[in-house]
């Protein structure tokens, strides 16, 4: 109880780190008002720039489910990464049925997925 009390009185203090952090995570929750909230002064992104942006992260997190570094995943590996489209679609985007996928072939079963629509 001691200990709670004095995270409390940290986070008032001014300049607190805490205080910083409560201050930045009020301003990103959804209930507070949007007159609030914290705007960013950038654009937004989009077109190409927003592609590029997301084909970055996509690699990001294939690569991080790659813990072998073989360069290509299988279904377990994509479900405990947390890259549900990937492990839900599995079966279409191992053509080859190997049983894993490389991220070439994910790019190429994301744009034919494309072209179809």
């Amino acid at each position: 109880m001691k200990r709670l009390i004095w995270l409390g009185l940290l986070a008032a203090l001014p300049g607190s780190v805490l205080a910083a952090d409560e201050s930045m995570a009020r301003r990103a929750d959804p209930w507070v008002p949007p007159a609030a909230r914290i705007r960013s002064t950038e654009p937004p992104t989009e077109g190409a720039a927003l592609q590029a942006q997301v084909a970055a992260k996509l690699r990001q997190r294939f690569d991080a489910a790659d813990s072998g570094r073989y360069g290509s995943i299988t279904r377990d590996q994509a479900q405990r990464a947390g890259l549900g489209f990937v492990s839900r679609h599995f079966d279409q985007i191992d053509a080859r049925r190997s049983g894993s996928i490389s991220f070439d072939e994910l790019q190429r079963y994301l744009a034919r997925r494309d072209a179809e629509r």
